[in-house]
């Protein structure tokens, strides 16, 4: 499913060497709030920086360019091992939930609301959400050609 798909690409991504960013841009916090918030400070900074002199604007870009790499870099690697291991844990939990109660059964549902509630802060990169949307398209596409057959 989606789930064992994104673990696998991280498994894939982590044990090649590759970069997180590949597989996800960071994570959606609850308690962060709004957006709005984290593009206020720039706007300010500029200005306190062209009040006090040039030599504070280098300072200023410098900062500007840390803030670029951390971008680059992707998310954390500590964090992902984290939140992408307790997706993993509560994965075989809930297969497991699924094979002896059954879809239906309140165990098994709170399991996969466990899962979705571990999975859905994850931010995918678009290659990786593109890809999980044309599964689901090319499910219900399957599926309307059976219901005309």
């Amino acid at each position: 499913g989606t789930v064992d798909h994104i673990l696998s690409e991280y498994t894939r991504v982590t044990s090649e060497g590759g970069r997180l960013s590949d597989v996800l841009s960071g994570y959606i916090d609850p308690d962060d709030g709004i957006a709005p918030p984290a593009e206020v400070p720039p706007p300010v900074d500029p200005k306190a920086v062209k009040a006090e002199g040039t030599d504070d604007d280098e300072e200023g870009s410098a900062d500007a360019s840390d803030d670029e790499d951390e971008v680059e870099s992707g998310p954390d690697p500590v964090i992902a091992q984290q939140r992408f291991g307790a997706v993993s844990d509560q994965m075989e939990i809930t297969r497991k939930a699924l094979k002896k109660f059954g879809r239906d059964d309140k165990h098994a549902i709170a399991e996969m609301v466990a899962l979705a509630e571990l999975f859905m802060p994850i931010k995918l990169v678009p290659k990786q959400f593109e890809g999980l949307v044309e599964r689901v398209r090319g499910a219900l596409e399957r599926l309307r050609a059976q219901e005309r057959a």
